[in-house]
């Protein structure tokens, strides 16, 4: 079945208000990628997530760490909230909310995305026990 361009918009406003996140946002992608696994594959999921909701990627940034790393000492996070701050980015993509806080439930990241007028989506890892 072909789609008509009224059909295709019709659906992605039905997937925004569902979604609860805003029609075509511009995200960077985020991940912190230990050693030996594959920041291609990392990459493309995250990709896919955004692609999947019809976002628009700003930009990838990837941390050579482990999640247990804070954020204020990682090398390239400064990198991801600049995208943030100057209103290049208004969400941030990550395959979970630990490889963007400390524990699960800090509050830290939530209150800085909400002061910078962003948001945070999670992708779920493909398989279980894949590092985050």
């Amino acid at each position: 079945m072909t789609r008509t361009p009224g059909d295709i918009t019709r659906r992605h406003s039905i997937a925004d208000a569902a979604g609860g996140f805003p029609a075509r946002a511009t995200v960077v992608l985020y991940a912190c990628v230990p050693p030996g696994q594959n920041e291609d594959d990392v990459t493309a999921r995250l990709r896919r997530h955004a692609e999947a909701r019809d976002w628009v990627v700003a930009g990838e940034v990837l941390d050579h760490t482990t999640t247990a790393t804070p954020l204020e000492c990682r090398p390239n996070w400064p990198q991801a909230k600049r995208l943030i701050t100057s209103g290049r980015a208004t969400g941030l993509v990550t395959t979970s909310r630990t490889a963007c806080a400390s524990t699960p439930t800090a509050p830290v990241l939530e209150d800085w995305l909400r002061d910078h007028h962003a948001f945070l989506s999670e992708e779920t890892p493909a398989v279980q026990g894949t590092a985050r």
